[in-house]
């Protein structure tokens, strides 16, 4: 009787757990990541020439099983700004999906979350 060879054990052994990639909730981690990156790069501090020109993106984290905000100021008047907008929306649109997929832990969320920060518009640039 031959012994398997160790390659073809490996294989059968990701075949069997479905290899990388397949954690439905880690791919929802993983793309909310991704849409908050990006809208974070897009989310540029300036131009401002007064407050009403600034305003908070807000990111949930699709991480863990309690909702928790995260906040970056600013510049509404952007040449990205509405790029940042639309992807901060479609990244708590995508941490939403991915904390239903959390298996629940039976462990209570705190009931306070953040309040966005208030904003200021200083030299130019926009801040909390």
């Amino acid at each position: 009787m031959t012994q398997p060879r160790p390659l073809l054990v490996v294989l059968l052994l990701l075949a069997s757990c479905g290899g990388s990639g397949s954690d439905p909730y880690q791919a929802a981690v993983d793309q909310a990541n991704e849409k908050e990156a990006e809208a974070r790069a897009a989310g540029v501090l300036s131009p401002c020439a007064d407050v009403s020109q600034c305003g908070v993106l807000s990111f949930q984290n699709p991480s863990g099983g309690c909702l928790s905000l995260s906040y970056k100021p600013y510049s509404l008047v952007s040449p990205t700004a509405a790029a940042a907008s639309a992807a901060a929306s479609e990244q708590n649109a995508l941490a939403r999906q991915a904390l239903a997929l959390v298996p629940s832990s039976g462990i209570s969320c705190p009931a306070v979350l953040p309040a966005p920060p208030v904003l200021t518009c200083a030299a130019g640039s926009c801040g909390p």
